[in-house]
């Protein structure tokens, strides 16, 4: 996953500097920051493209998903600031971002910051770029989706001087793509010094969100928002000691037709990470779609490892036939997906299960209405007590993410644009 569609020897051209991620929202590294930019001019926003690059630097971030940067540069707040950096002494936001509750940043958003960057006090006024303005410089399906999923561009001032540029670009990386590459470049003025120092602000700020930026992705959105957009229910035991659970949830932003292109298309644990970056471990194909196509293929099996609360699991989902092995509940919408599942460790102890996922358009036409019905023994209660409403709370942090990475997918590797 490039960060542009240009060579990777032109993305990362120039010294490295090991930092850690945060907004570029957060000033320089010794200046104190309040920012107040002027309006972006449709004549500057055509010349990002070209501009000379003054200052970069790239790092890796261990234990950090790209996904916690895309959350916080609607999100970063002077709490969370401040204490990753010390040099930092205030942030407020000037023109609130405009869907915070979203992954990606708010064009046209902008915060005011004071810090110390060089070792002087600075005031800094930083607002969101067009994406359109920095688009010759990046993947180009970031424009395939609602918002950017792997940049932010800012236009910053300090203390009411000359406008530059700042593009922060991030991509997943590591053997489980668990951590995040993140390339910087300041552009667009001749004050070498400045671009420098406040590229080492953004290294120090970067460095201190690394201990704290997940947590909050998270708590804040994984729980705070996700677990909101949906209910659980959890049925009796029968007499085989197996419980239903039920999970109901709409999800705007995709269509029918994505959701029933996913499941012979997740592919591989890069992009299963896509669909939850905490809870999907890992993913692989035991035995692989025959045909990839807009259906599930029964037969295929996936291996996962995810987590159900805090526990992991290995688990076995095997696509199954409605007309073989009858499913726990009736399949009434027009898309369904039906698997037999087992774990894998325990499968000649605990019974099999198994799910159902059946939606449709929902009523306003912009997204779909999701059904699931897990089928479990009770006994996994033995194992985790709290394992079925962990199971619910699961499903609805992993479904919601599909918005922020389906539709780009789709649209580039289905449908060719």
């Amino acid at each position: 996953m490039a960060f542009s569609d240009r060579t990777l020897s032109q993305v990362w051209g120039g010294f490295t500097v090991h930092m850690a991620v945060l907004a570029l929202c957060a000033p320089a590294a010794n200046l104190a920051v309040s920012l107040a930019l002027p309006h972006t001019t449709l004549a500057r926003a055509a010349e990002v493209a070209d501009e000379p690059v003054a200052a970069q630097a790239q790092l890796t971030l261990k234990n950090v998903r790209p996904e916690a940067f895309s959350w916080l540069w609607d999100n970063q707040d002077e709490a969370l600031l401040k204490a990753a950096n010390s040099d930092i002494q205030s942030f407020k936001w000037a023109t609130a971002p405009a869907t915070p509750q979203h992954l990606g940043y708010s064009s046209g958003a902008a915060y005011n910051m004071e810090a110390v960057v060089g070792g002087a006090s600075h005031r800094f006024s930083v607002r969101y770029l067009p994406p359109e303005a920095v688009k010759a410089r990046v993947a180009s399906d970031n424009f395939l989706g609602s918002k950017p999923y792997s940049f932010v561009a800012q236009e910053v001032v300090a203390d009411s001087g000359e406008a530059f540029t700042v593009l922060v670009q991030y991509k997943a990386t590591g053997s489980l793509f668990t951590d995040t590459d993140l390339r910087i470049e300041l552009t667009g003025t001749a004050n070498t010094a400045l671009a420098q120092a406040y590229v080492a602000h953004l290294r120090k700020t970067f460095t201190g969100l690394q201990a704290t930026v997940m947590d909050a992705l998270n708590e804040r959105y994984f729980n705070g928002v996700f677990k909101k957009r949906g209910f659980y229910a959890v049925g009796a035991a029968d007499r085989q000691l197996n419980a239903k659970l039920a999970v109901n949830q709409e999800i705007i932003g995709i269509t029918p037709d994505m959701l029933r292109w996913w499941w012979d298309h997740i592919g591989d644990t890069e992009r299963y990470k896509l669909w939850q970056p905490i809870d999907h471990l890992v993913f692989e194909w035991t035995v692989a779609p025959l045909n990839p196509d807009m259906d599930y293929d029964v037969g295929a099996v996936q291996r996962v490892k995810e987590k159900v609360g805090k526990t992991a699991y290995t688990l076995n989902i095997a696509g199954a036939d409605p007309a073989v092995k009858a499913p726990p509940v009736s399949i009434t919408d027009p898309a369904f997906f039906y698997a037999r599942t087992n774990l894998s460790a325990l499968s000649r102890i605990i019974p099999d299960g198994a799910v159902v996922h059946q939606w449709k358009l929902n009523a306003t036409g912009d997204g779909v209405v999701l059904q699931t019905t897990f089928l479990n023994t009770t006994l996994a209660r033995i194992l985790q007590r709290s394992f079925f409403e962990d199971l619910g709370s699961h499903c609805l942090r992993e479904f919601q993410m599909l918005p922020y990475f389906l539709p780009r997918l789709y649209k580039r590797e289905h449908l060719g644009q």
